[in-house]
Parts: structure tokens; C-alpha cells; sequence
């Protein structure tokens, strides 16, 4: 038994060691947002925010925020209020508002968006800030982005319309924020016509051709068959910041 103890110490360790911690902080309703906090070795100021689809966790970013941080990109990935599980990482944002008995919609998962961007600059008044969603998290990303001046670019996987009281599509409509929008092929029809009135000079919009792709930000996994030609374009958009 001290042997596997010794071993899950060492293990935890090892996740120190790479920069990752597990932090928390406030939405302005007072739900406690958690998230982890992947640090990049090099002096960056540039924060990238992700946010993970519906009925997932944190951990749908753990393979990316550790390519992320090699490209001196600060990860914060957030556990937003909806959720559950995944990559074997509990929602525990979610866990703790259902028992604290918070009235949780999808849409009210912006107020997490918000609370991260707030504590990105509670420790880095300086910091460039990019948005990274999943899903209907992505949408909510392109909206905080369209009210914000501050948003250096946003990432946005197969973003759609998932809230009944807010159409993305017109809200969206003039961003000028650089703007990176992916999904999979069987959405890409869809998609288009959700982004047809972004106005970034800097907007792609990208499918993969290899095969269909996944939905959301999982799409960039080790094991999507989409990873390689997913990451190739991410990367392009990104080389310029």
C-alpha cells in the first residue's frame, strides 16, 4: 500500500512539475468556478481560456492545453456550471452548483467565461486573452467576443444555435475580432451559415477532408483521425500572434 501511494505521489508530482495546478474563482452569482492552470515555462502574457462542450469537463482539453503550452500559451481550462465527465475528470463546478441548488442553464455559463477572463487579469493585468469553445460553449465564446474589445481572437469547434432565447447568428453578426471557427464536415453547412455575417479580416473557417471529424474541440485529439490536419490549421491561424 505505501508503494502505490508513494507511486500516485510521484505521479502528482509529475503534473507540478509541467506547470499544471487546479485553481478556483467566482462567477458574479457566487458559483465557485474551478479550472486547471497548464503555465507555459516561457515569459507569455498570451492566456488561452477553453471551455469544453455540454455534459463534459475540463478535461476535454488536457492533450491540448499540453501541445498549447508549448507554443508559450498560458492554458486555463474551465469547468463550466453544466456538465459531467470526461478523460475521467469530474465537472466540479457543476457538481457543486447542483448542490448548492443553482439554477444552471447553458446560457448562464457565460458568467464562467466572464469569471475567467476577470481572473486572468487579477493575476496578469497585461494579458492578451483568447477564447477557446466547444460546442455550445464556442457559441457563447463568439458572443463574449462580439461584446468585448479586449478579446485578442477567438477558437471556436462546431459552435451552434443551443440556447431558444438567443439567436447566435444575428448576434454575431459585424465581429471583428480575429476568428478561428472549426468543425466537422456533416456540420459545416450549418456552421457557415451561422458565421456568414462575421467580418474579421481575420476569419477562417475550417473543415477537415480526411474524414468527417468530431464534434467540438475533441476533433484536435491524439486519437480523431482529424488531429494532424485540425492542429495544421489551428496552428496557421494562431502563427500570427
Amino acid at each position: 500500500m505505501k508503494k502505490i501511494i508513494t507511486a500516485i505521489i510521484c505521479i502528482l508530482s509529475m503534473f507540478n512539475l509541467f506547470g499544471q495546478k487546479s485553481i478556483s474563482f467566482q462567477a458574479e452569482d457566487h458559483v465557485e468556478v474551478f479550472a486547471d492552470y497548464y503555465e507555459t515555462f516561457a515569459e507569455s502574457n498570451k492566456y488561452m481560456l477553453m471551455f469544453h462542450q455540454a455534459e463534459y469537463s475540463r478535461g476535454e482539453f488536457q492533450q491540448i492545453a499540453e501541445r498549447m503550452i508549448k507554443l508559450d500559451f498560458n492554458c486555463i481550462a474551465v469547468d463550466l456550471r453544466q456538465g459531467n465527465e470526461v478523460n475521467f475528470v469530474n465537472n466540479e463546478t457543476a457538481l457543486k452548483a447542483k448542490q448548492e441548488k443553482f439554477n444552471i442553464t447553458l446560457l448562464s455559463c457565460e458568467k464562467d467565461i466572464l469569471a475567467a477572463i476577470n481572473y486572468v487579469y487579477s493575476i496578469d493585468p497585461y494579458a492578451q486573452i483568447f477564447l477557446m469553445g466547444s460546442s455550445f460553449s464556442g457559441s457563447l465564446c463568439l458572443k463574449v467576443a462580439k461584446d468585448r474589445s479586449d478579446i485578442k481572437a477567438v477558437i471556436a469547434y462546431s459552435p451552434g444555435e443551443f440556447f431558444s432565447s438567443l439567436s447566435i447568428t444575428q448576434y454575431i453578426k459585424g465581429l471583428k475580432v480575429p476568428t478561428y471557427i472549426g468543425c466537422a464536415q456533416n456540420e459545416y453547412s450549418y456552421v457557415s451559415q451561422l458565421a456568414e455575417g462575421i467580418e474579421s479580416t481575420k476569419f477562417v473557417l475550417f473543415k477537415p477532408e480526411g474524414s468527417n471529424g468530431l464534434h467540438g474541440a475533441q476533433t484536435l485529439w491524439w486519437d480523431s483521425d482529424t488531429r494532424e490536419e485540425c492542429w495544421l490549421s489551428l496552428l496557421f491561424f494562431l502563427k500570427d500572434f
